[in-house]
């Protein structure tokens, strides 16, 4: 004969031959170990037969707990790729340096999005290393370009006088 009652967790019911009393059942449902007791109720042959064709649980339901391996997440895709080929490009171009804004822009939006569990952390690693890439090749660029100005303008006044 078989015990048959709900997990302790999920509620799935768990049907278990009457040889297992005393021993942890694992839902399969959510894998939670639960303890066969004497006192669980007992299914005639009949009724479990009626019962395994019965309809799956409602998801809709309150007493419904899906598997974590069945939880789908909607996140936003990464644009990792994107970022770390804008990146890459801010090096290979030597004479533009707007592939390395870009990179540092959308890295820095990405970033704040997949910290906020919007956007899919996979593409983490490639969004860091592309918007790196982007500041250094811009901090490279600029930096030069406000000291030349700066010493351009400098000179211009200081030639007038």
């Amino acid at each position: 004969m078989a015990i048959q009652f709900p997990c302790m967790h999920c509620s799935t019911i768990l049907r278990i031959d009457e040889k297992h009393i005393g021993k942890q059942a694992r839902c399969p449902q959510c894998q939670t170990l639960n303890l066969v007791s004497e006192n669980m109720q007992f299914s005639t042959g009949e009724s479990e037969q009626s019962e395994t064709g019965s309809s799956p649980p409602n998801p809709y339901s309150s007493k419904f707990s899906p598997a974590p391996a069945t939880l789908v997440r909607n996140l936003q895709p990464h644009r990792g790729g994107l970022i770390l080929g804008l990146g890459i490009a801010s090096i290979v171009c030597n004479v533009c340096f707007i592939p390395g804004i870009l990179a540092w822009i959308f890295g820095k939006q990405d970033m704040r999005q997949i910290d906020q569990g919007i956007m899919d952390p996979e593409g983490r690693s490639m969004t860091q290393v592309g918007m790196i890439m982007g500041m250094v090749i811009t901090l490279l660029w600029v930096v030069p370009l406000a000291i030349w100005i700066f010493l351009s303008i400098l000179l211009a006044f200081a030639g007038g006088f």
